[in-house]
């Protein structure tokens, strides 16, 4: 009895090993990927996020290390005027770690735009803070419609034209009250960052 124990734990101490050095191996050989694909992902969130009229120099933030997590960036016209500034912002969910990449106003940090880079929340619940819909109906996909069709977040929108002090405003998901504080503290977090940057440039 104690034998075939001891030798069900040599066997699966031996499997552990060989699949965690498989695991281990595999992202070695594609860690330029990943780190590329995340790369690529924080620019198209700079991108959506940017108000009209605007553009950023992702490789050249106000504060911190282009696209590290701190990393502020100033959104200026073609006058080189800042109209606004872009940061992320992370805090945990129910079951993952929210991050989103938000837009505020340059003259009172209230929220333009925002987008959630990533969660791995529970489907159809906490997920949802990052699912769009069409303002589109069946019918006017099938037979044409005269509006065009705008993909929209109605929590996402609820933070539009708010600063953090008005986010007691917004009501929760229901049934995901915590991804969504956790979506609010994310954006809290990226509009503190924004006001430092600020602040210490002016010093």
């Amino acid at each position: 009895m104690i034998r075939n124990l001891v030798k069900f734990i040599i066997i699966l101490a031996a499997t552990c090993l060989v699949i965690g050095g498989g695991v281990a191996a595999l992202y070695g050989i594609f860690k330029g990927d990943i780190e590329r694909r995340e790369l690529q992902v924080k620019r198209e969130a700079i991108d959506a996020v940017c108000p009209e009229g605007a553009s950023v120099d992702p490789e050249h933030p106000i504060a911190g290390e282009p696209f590290a997590a701190d990393a502020v960036y100033a959104a200026r016209d073609s006058a080189g005027r800042t109209l606004a500034y872009v940061a992320q912002g992370e805090a945990q969910g129910y079951s993952s770690v929210v991050k989103v990449m938000i837009s505020a106003k340059a003259e009172d940090f209230s929220v333009i735009r925002f987008v959630v880079l990533s969660q791995q929340e529970t489907p159809g619940l906490g997920a949802t803070v990052a699912e769009t819909r069409s303002t589109c109906t069946l019918w006017q996909k099938l037979f044409g419609s005269s509006e065009p069709e705008e993909w929209v977040n109605t929590f996402l929108d609820r933070f539009r034209g708010k600063r953090a002090e008005n986010f007691s405003e917004i009501h929760a998901i229901t049934a995901a009250t915590i991804t969504s504080n956790a979506t609010k503290r994310a954006v809290e977090q990226a509009l503190e960052r924004i006001r430092e940057a600020v602040e210490k440039k002016h010093e």
